[in-house]
């Protein structure tokens, strides 16, 4: 070996893993020569089936069919099943894609339903016939939808009847009269809904080849495609290899605590299956063998209903979640200590203290994450306390699966832990997207340096907790050193006014857009003493202006076409 600084050598062939390893031994003064001296190790260690499995949540699943076989898997309404039932109809319903829809090793099936039994099925059936599940958006619409399609170009596109028009619409769009237009599957949305021209998922179910045996995929291939919320720009396919989804379903179990006080969990889908694959919560569950119980649409009344019907220890949302619990109808016909204690997990800036306190006082234990879909769902998540001292904060606190750092984009330095510098969130670590389908610039420019770069802008505390303060293209820096105002802070505290149906917060004189629930009279005074009564004073919008909020398809308000209408806002505080 010519260069003495190489200090290891891997040469692998069919039987043995051939190691070079230098010794550095240095030659006698009286060697005519210097050689580095090796030792060739003939080491009989190789993967086999017996010490190497591709990891998949796939094994959950083949594993909750023969240990909980009889337990209940999912439930819906009337419906139920057991992991056992469950197990034959995605057999099923898997055979019947590669026998009878042609399905091959990574094509894309796509698939738009709410939180039905159809959609938690097809996200094991259709990895077992060695494809990829695309689960789309419910709030797309045509256009929006149509892109979408062009991007996947699904083989089949299983569909909730409800959703049948804007799809028709959208494929029109894409395909014309292609003859690549995809194969279509009905979901029926009810027990009542009339037969159609297409295939239904029942009938599909008895389409079933008998011998058929689960595809064997490689960890790295993809389990799903994910959309990206298009909050940024236009949306973005985030593709999840095997071996992600395998251990972001692990790391969500020890995140989200489900298991710390039952070893049955029984989970209510208050999250939408087709964002991050419902937080991995549907491979999780498997891997627990616990219930899944599925919703169609999600209210106040169905959440206290089945919390109580079934005994639900787990619930997952978005942060408005909080909101709607707080003002429904249930909630104020409930006394402190009605529910047993529940834990609810969201998403976002959390409401004010008020409603939190509330909702706590019902019986909930409230958790919040941090994350995206590039992180597979809430990276990080922490129970909320009242009274909270970042001083007595223990770091054991978070429960991260990843990686996590605060650090400056230019120099890929840390911040300080000062809780006050500035700097790029950034994430490594097993459980990311393997990257964006069809968009190696996007995915080369998200994993610069080594890191997923997630455009938000964070603090690093002394305890070692990360706090994500806003978009990097959203957060106000204040000239006069009165600090970083997260727009996302603002927006939280507008729309826990009980009169505020959409808030967005641009500008950096904080212009407060909001648009008012049917029937609220709320001015802008009160809106602004409102905030002034939970924020500091350096954060307060220094006007209010009312109107439609300018949104994309699925309900994300888009900050640059808000931004040009600022500049052009009437003197009567309307948009």
């Amino acid at each position: 070996m010519a260069d003495d600084s190489q200090s290891l050598i891997f040469q692998t062939n069919k039987h043995y893993k051939l190691t070079l390893l230098p010794l550095h031994i240095r030659p006698s003064s009286s060697s005519s020569s210097s050689h580095l001296l090796c030792l060739l190790l003939m080491d009989p260690f190789f993967p086999s089936p017996a010490n190497f499995v591709p990891l998949s949540p796939l094994a959950f699943f083949k594993r909750a069919a023969a240990v909980y076989g009889g337990r209940p898997s999912v439930i819906y309404g009337s419906r139920v099943f057991t992991w056992s039932e469950t197990y034959g109809r995605c057999l099923h319903l898997a055979s019947a894609l590669v026998h009878h829809f042609h399905i091959s090793p990574g094509d894309v099936v796509a698939a738009m339903a709410p939180n039905v039994p159809e959609l938690y099925e097809l996200h094991f059936a259709v990895p077992m016939a060695g494809a990829i599940i695309s689960p789309l958006n419910t709030k797309l619409d045509a256009p929006t939808l149509s892109l979408l399609l062009q991007q996947l170009h699904p083989k089949v596109i299983f569909l909730d009847s409800d959703f049948l028009p804007t799809l028709l619409q959208s494929l029109s769009q894409t395909y014309g009269n292609s003859i690549q237009f995809p194969a279509l599957v009905l979901i029926p949305a009810h027990p009542d809904t009339p037969p159609s021209e297409f295939l239904d998922y029942n009938r599909v179910l008895e389409m079933r080849f008998d011998e058929f045996t689960p595809r064997t995929n490689s960890e790295l291939d993809a389990i799903s495609i994910n959309c990206t919320s298009g909050s940024t720009g236009l949306h973005k396919g985030v593709v999840y290899s095997h071996r992600a989804a395998y251990l972001n379903s692990l790391a969500t179990i020890f995140r989200s605590g489900i298991c710390k006080n039952t070893s049955s969990p029984v989970f209510l889908w208050t999250v939408d299956m087709f964002r991050c694959n419902g937080w991995c919560f549907i491979w999780a569950m498997a891997a627990l063998g616990g219930c899944n119980i599925c919703l169609r649409n999600v209210t106040p009344d169905a959440i206290f209903t089945n919390i109580e019907l079934h005994k639900v220890t787990l619930l997952c949302g978005p942060s408005t979640l909080l909101k709607m619990i707080y003002e429904s109808s249930s909630f104020n016909n409930c006394k402190p200590g009605f529910l047993r204690r529940v834990d609810l997990i969201v998403a976002g800036a959390l409401p004010i203290d008020e409603i939190l306190t509330k909702v706590t006082e019902l019986g909930f234990n409230i958790s919040y994450g941090y994350g995206m879909t590039e992180a597979m769902g809430p990276a990080m998540i922490r129970p909320w306390k009242p009274n909270f001292d970042e001083e007595t904060v223990q770091f054991e606190d978070l429960i991260a699966s990843l990686e996590i750092d605060v650090k400056d984009p230019s120099s890929m330095e840390s911040v300080l832990g000062d809780g006050e510098t500035l700097g790029e969130v950034m994430l490594r670590g097993n459980s990311l997207m393997s990257g964006y389908y069809k968009n190696l610039k996007a995915t080369g420019e998200a994993f610069s340096g080594d890191w997923y770069r997630t455009g938000d802008v964070g603090v690093k505390h002394k305890s070692g907790r990360i706090e994500m303060k806003d978009r990097a293209k959203d957060i106000v820096v204040r000239e006069n050193g009165e600090g970083a105002v997260s727009t996302v802070q603002v927006e939280a505290v507008l729309m826990s006014h009980p009169g505020v149906a959409e808030a967005a917060v641009i500008g950096e004189r904080l212009c407060g857009l909001v648009k008012l629930k049917n029937g609220s009279r709320a001015s802008a005074e009160e809106i602004v003493e409102f905030c002034r009564a939970h924020l500091p004073e350096f954060m307060i919008p220094e006007r209010v202006v009312f109107g439609d909020l300018p949104m994309n398809s699925v309900g994300k308000v888009q900050k640059f076409i808000a931004r040009e209408k600022a500049k052009a806002l009437n003197t009567n505080n309307t948009i």
